[in-house]
């Protein structure tokens, strides 16, 4: 059986999934996609590894072996990843939330470490974490085996020091985004004082890691071993996107902190009184205006945004009896100031769920910027060759 691998740090955005609950302050979720590993992981233990460690038992207790594997594997990942967690949180390093996902698991961060002695420290704790962990099971293997317990219990603890065991050796591979490739980034970083040359040299390591895994799951293919192989392309394929799309991401990020909303922002936008209603809004403005947004201001007094969405989720038959101000989104979860990168308009977009931000300075009104703008304005300097992914000065020190 292959290892599932982990994860995709940084990342910024919602979460996809549903919410499984929350362990020391950090929300964990599960993605949609973790059936199919668990189902398959449950499925090879069951009807593959446990038959062939301990055999002629009852296929009930092969179940429950497999269930109990299944599940101990995941707690041991999530155990991985809030390691990664707690050290990142400890050095100043903001968690969004931990999702299992089926490559395994993803600590979701706002940002990166400030330098590669954090970086070290984040990166090191997981497989370390894992190898504790590999330890631990097979203490309690080599105890259940010196005190006479069931069979069944002592060969899934020692299966599961295994596969921890595997997991902390596969994560040392240097290669980024596995744990290996950030130390190896962090050493880069430590010897060049260069941040998007490490990382770039780290995300190459990546998708040579990834290109290997995909051949040698190919090689697996052509001599019989398909599911075993097909797994490995898979999990090649998932480095090799991945660490490409972190070195963007890298990229992006320094676009972003090198940016300021006035940069950005519509100035002088137009405006709607809270007073109207929808109807005189959607008809008098929405459809007679090129924009999707309006601050409503009352007296000089900035009081929310109204858009195209919040018309669209409001009955047509209420539009009459439905002043702005009651269909508006309040101004206190959408302001930024001309000051702030584009990265934090970005996550008070993400944290207000809405795609618009007010520019204020001080209690004036100066700006607008949708999500639209920021895109077009990243299109516009990566084809002039400016700040953007790809183009001279972005990121930290470029090679």
């Amino acid at each position: 059986m292959s290892v599932p691998t982990e994860e995709a740090r940084p990342h910024r955005g919602p979460m996809g999934g549903f919410r499984l609950g929350s362990v020391w302050g950090f929300e964990i979720r599960i993605d949609y996609s973790w059936f199919v590993i668990a189902f398959l992981i449950f499925w090879s233990l069951t009807a593959g590894v446990f038959p062939y460690r301990l055999p002629d038992q009852p296929p009930a207790t092969y179940s429950i072996m497999g269930l109990a594997g299944t599940i101990l594997f995941f707690v041991s990942l999530l155990a991985h990843e809030l390691s990664h967690s707690l050290v990142a949180r400890t050095r100043g390093v903001e968690i969004a939330g931990i999702t299992l996902f089926v490559f395994g698991g993803m600590a979701h961060t706002r940002g990166e470490a400030d330098n590669p002695e954090d970086e070290l420290a984040i990166a090191g704790v997981g497989p370390l974490s894992s190898l504790v962990i590999a330890i631990g099971f097979w203490i309690f293997a080599w105890m259940g085996g010196r005190a006479g317990w069931p069979a069944p219990v002592t060969v899934v603890a020692e299966y599961l020091a295994l596969l921890n065991l595997i997991l902390a050796l596969f994560n040392t591979l240097p290669g980024f985004p596995l744990d290996g490739g950030r130390l190896f980034r962090a050493a880069v970083w430590r010897q060049t004082g260069d941040l998007t040359l490490a990382t770039r040299w780290a995300t190459q390591g990546g998708k040579a890691l990834g290109y290997a895994l995909i051949a040698l799951g190919m090689l697996q293919v052509l001599m019989g071993a398909v599911i075993g192989g097909l797994w490995l392309v898979l999990i090649g394929w998932f480095l090799r996107t991945t660490a490409a799309m972190s070195f963007e991401q890298h990229m992006l990020s320094g676009a972003l902190g090198a940016l300021r909303a006035v940069q950005v922002m519509t100035r002088d936008p137009s405006t709607v009184r809270p007073d109207i209603s929808m109807t005189d809004f959607v008809e008098g403005r929405l459809l007679r205006e090129p924009h999707q947004g309006f601050p409503v201001v009352d007296g000089g007094r900035v009081l929310g945004l109204i858009t195209l969405h919040h018309a669209r989720s409001t009955p047509r038959e209420r539009w009459g009896g439905t002043t702005v101000a009651e269909a508006m989104v309040p101004a206190r979860d959408l302001i930024v100031t001309p000051e702030s990168t584009l990265t934090d308009v970005l996550e008070t977009m993400s944290g207000s769920g809405s795609n618009r931000v007010l520019v204020m300075d001080g209690t004036r009104l100066v700006g607008v910027i949708s999500a639209s703008d920021v895109s077009r304005w990243l299109q516009k300097e990566r084809l002039i060759g400016g700040v953007a992914p790809g183009g001279p000065g972005a990121g930290v020190g470029g090679p």
